[in-house]
């Protein structure tokens, strides 16, 4: 496999007749790829005249492309010229066909391009380059995700702003604004691998979204979701703003274990904000930032394990968001990975990659894709200790650094005193409100002049039996069972706090209800207990219930529910008392 590329210049033609030659006369397979600057003057012409050149020059040779910056050569990023690279497969089993799915008058759409790659002998990936809304691209992904897992997939969004349309085009097939080109390759002898790297690390407290609807946010802690650039970072409502907002990405929380990056894309009049994919209302979000020591950590893991694989070409799908970080030292991972063999690509609004199963859109990445034909060669030997090392950090990204640290050690402390607040007002056996934490609202909403309150308490019947028995770890399990229904039962129930009073007694305080409601509520928890208590052997308990006395102490009220609480055991057990 060979890369050649150029720049569209006066010497393009030339150029590219030698290409033909070489890929005619030794009746090579090949595969042509055109970046285009978005925001070229000329771009329009530039893309006629290159794709004109290309079809009298190579007919035959399948060409895609799109509107891009950054686009790579020479192992660089390129920012004012049109770059045209050609990958020659110098294996006759080897191909590379370019489907515009996008162009087809009768429709055809993923699932199309899904049912063609799948008739492919020896397919190996399958690449996109897209226009498309990410609505419309994300189903596209979950389709292409019925392929085998071992088929890699991958590619990049065109980069455009709202006076320049992003477009890709492909053959000779019109350029379209909001469309998909699929290359599917192919091939005994090719090999494919793909990688991704990252480095964003989240920066201060986590956020809520709080009214979103699709892609755009419109506040987040409840305040207008602009609030969040213009408070903690001073970006304007200008036409800066996509620029200076990509470089400070939102980190969405799916899990402990799961997030992704997504960025902001305009603001709107009224303070919401249209991000670059759907945002869901719930959503616990941080501010990022880029670490370099992250970001160049994953770079060095990304090329041990390229030059592992010994790749001819690498493609690279390099984020315009990560190219703005680095500033002016935008080469920065780009030529190592230069180093290590021939490099093409560009960088993209969004990059593409399978990764587990799954096709997903990232922002701030770098999606490599590393090919051969054949059985390894020698690479060259890469010193990315000393690359690493010797990289210069600009004074931005050092910043970054201190606020990244501050921030870890606020979140630190924060969630220590999370911790032993927690452990403060909870049982560490049930996990439910402690005594001091029920008899503290009890007392807050008293001293609030509330008057509307009742208490609900209960015993467990014959649990010192139970423990003498079968044991107190049998006796401690009892008791999780029992306050994981009663935390069940109250979260049900508006106005209601449920804890544990001690051993084996419960309390519930209970707001705005009547003494019907509230005896209600202790009959049914005593039959609840009784037949839905997950546990092997019967269950039962004995429930005192008492309202708030104009004019009483709290502890008044304490005393003659543990009266009434009582007076149902010594009655009998299993039963509700009351007043």
């Amino acid at each position: 496999m060979k890369l050649l590329q150029t720049v569209f210049n006066t010497e393009f033609e030339k150029t590219v007749k030698s290409w033909a030659e070489t890929i005619n006369s030794n009746g090579y397979s090949a595969l042509i790829h055109v970046y285009i600057p978005y925001a070229a003057e000329f771009r329009s012409e530039d893309t006629r005249r290159i794709r004109q050149i290309l079809k009298n020059c190579i007919p035959g040779v399948p060409v895609i492309g799109c509107s891009s910056t950054g686009d790579i050569i020479g192992g660089q990023l390129n920012d004012d010229d049109s770059v045209v690279s050609v990958m020659i497969f110098e294996d006759p089993s080897t191909s590379a066909t370019v489907v515009p799915y996008y162009a087809r008058p009768d429709g055809e759409d993923a699932g199309n391009a899904l049912e063609y790659a799948r008739s492919i002998p020896d397919l190996k990936g399958v690449e996109l380059i897209t226009s498309a809304s990410y609505s419309k691209l994300e189903p596209a992904g979950r389709i292409m995700d019925n392929l085998p897992e071992e088929i890699e997939i991958f590619g990049g969004v065109a980069v455009g702003d709202d006076k320049h349309p992003a477009f890709v085009f492909a053959d000779d097939f019109p350029e379209s604004f909001n469309g998909t080109a699929y290359v599917i390759y192919s091939g005994k002898e090719l090999h494919l691998l793909s990688n991704r790297m990252f480095g964003w690390k989240p920066i201060g407290y986590p956020l809520t979204v709080t009214r979103s609807e699709g892609p755009v946010v419109y506040e987040i802690d409840g305040k207008p979701a602009y609030d969040v650039y213009n408070h903690y970072l001073h970006i304007k409502k200008d036409d800066n703003f996509f620029y200076d907002a990509l470089e400070f990405p939102w980190e969405v929380r799916i899990d402990e274990e799961t997030a992704y990056l997504r960025h902001a894309k305009s603001v709107n009049p009224d303070g919401s904000i249209l991000m670059s994919s759907v945002i869901p209302e719930g959503s616990k979000i941080r501010l990022t930032y880029g670490d370099p020591r992250r970001i160049m950590s994953h770079t060095k893991q990304t090329t041990l394990e390229m030059k592992d694989f010994a790749p001819e070409v690498i493609n690279i799908i390099n984020c315009m968001g990560r190219k703005l970080f680095w500033s002016d030292k935008e080469d920065v991972e780009i030529s190592v990975l230069s180093k290590l063999m021939n490099t093409m690509g560009f960088s993209a609004l969004g990059e593409i990659m399978r990764h587990k199963g799954t096709t997903l859109l990232n922002n701030l990445s770098i999606v490599t894709i590393a090919m051969r034909e054949g059985a390894k060669k020698e690479v060259p030997e890469v010193d990315i200790d000393l690359f690493e090392k010797s990289s210069n950090i600009p004074v931005t990204a050092r910043l970054a650094l201190f606020i990244n640290t501050i921030s870890e050690e606020l979140m630190e402390k924060n969630n220590q005193l999370n911790d032993m607040l927690y452990k403060a007002s909870h049982d560490a056996l049930t996990g439910l409100l402690n005594r001091g934490a029920i008899e503290r609202s009890i007392y807050d909403y008293y001293e609030e002049g509330g008057k509307d309150w009742h208490l609900i308490m209960f015993d467990l019947d014959n649990f010192k039996k139970i423990n003498d028995s079968r044991g107190h770890i049998e006796g401690d399990a009892i008791l999780k069972a029992l306050a994981k229904l009663l935390d069940e039962y109250t979260h049900e129930i508006p106005g209601a706090f449920a804890g544990r009073w001690g051993g084996e007694e419960f309390m519930i305080f209970i707001k705005g209800h009547s003494d019907k409601e509230v005896k209600e509520i202790a009959e049914n928890l005593r039959i609840k207990v009784r037949t839905d208590c997950d546990y092997e052997h019967p269950i039962t308990i004995s429930v005192g219930v008492t309202g708030y006395n104009p004019c009483e102490t709290v502890l008044a009220t304490i005393t003659r529910v543990d009266e009434h609480m009582y007076q149902a055991k010594n009655s009998g057990k299993d039963r509700v008392c009351s007043d």
